[in-house]
């Protein structure tokens, strides 16, 4: 099994165990495009940054795709890494392990099968400061299974754990034993936190206008629409039903050059497929997004 995605930082738990469900599962698991993860390890320092999603139309499952690098080997290698379906499922390396790696809805003692030898198992949920920010945190335990077994029991190893911090993603992964990775920084939908490489970060801001897909995707009653821009401009963004008629216009102001997001709500709505259609001076682009109730 290839998982080699480890990171840790310093948080400080301050409360006990505490229900999520009233949180957005997918935070737990934030990867807009732009967003962006450093580490530190024992072995070399290792950065993530999604530079792209894609749709599936068949299940409306979400393919994440990464520039992934470290300092022994700095040329990154740009490769889907994560798939995220409609039920908060994350598998890991979907054209090769395809291993349901977390469940971000997932309760604590809630647990489901890994790989056909593995399993994980939502461990504990507490709060906890992360960079200065109070936030949820979600512990999830990867055991092997025994020989013959289908469930977690007294015979099953717990390998390692993982921590996910809700609006941050995956803050630590330990096994009790190595020294684990360290998170140095991150630059979450436009916002850096810790202590990000700034040369490495300015490698990812676009040189002309880029229309992000909305995140999420299938989305339920908001969603996040997202757009950089390479200099100042007048921009408007509307919204359209699926016989091109106006919805909304979400916004009509000047914005500044850099990335941008701005706030759908369609509690009015019915599911259905809706259009996002983005203008600004010369360059006009639409963009498909999926309401399921």
């Amino acid at each position: 099994m290839k998982k080699y995605f480890f990171i840790t930082i310093l948080i400080t738990i301050v409360t006990n165990a505490q229900d999520s469900t009233n949180f957005d599962p997918y935070q737990f698991f934030p990867v807009n495009v732009g967003n962006r993860w450093e580490y530190t390890r024992a072995g070399p320092d290792v950065t993530y940054t999604v530079i792209r999603d894609s749709t599936d139309m068949n299940d409306s499952s979400r393919v994440i795709f990464y520039d992934a690098w470290t300092t022994y080997n700095p040329i990154p290698r740009r490769y889907p890494l994560y798939r995220m379906d409609k039920n908060y499922n994350v598998f890991y390396d979907p054209l090769h392990d395809n291993s349901h790696i977390y469940k971000l809805d997932a309760i604590v003692n809630e647990w489901w099968r890994e790989t056909t030898r593995t399993a994980a198992k939502v461990l504990g949920i507490s709060q906890a400061y992360v960079f200065g920010k109070l936030t949820t945190i979600k512990t999830i335990g990867f055991y092997r299974l025994a020989p013959g077994d289908t469930v977690i029991n007294e015979n099953s190893i717990l390998d390692y754990w993982d921590k996910l911090a809700y609006g941050f993603g995956l803050i630590s992964r330990e096994n009790g034993a190595t020294q684990p990775m360290l998170l140095r920084g991150c630059r979450i939908n436009g916002i850096t936190y810790g202590t990000v490489d700034l040369k490495e970060e300015t490698q990812i801001l676009p040189s002309e206008f880029v229309l992000y897909q909305n995140y999420p995707n299938p989305f339920n009653p908001s969603t996040t629409i997202s757009f950089s821009l390479p200099n100042y401009s007048q921009v408007i963004v509307k919204v359209f039903d699926i016989l091109g008629r106006e919805i909304q216009e979400i916004v009509n102001d000047s914005f500044n050059p850099g990335k941008h997001s701005v706030k759908f709500n369609a509690n009015n709505l019915t599911s259905g497929v809706y259009f996002y259609r983005f203008s600004s001076n010369k360059t006009t682009k639409t963009m498909k997004m999926i309401l399921q109730k």
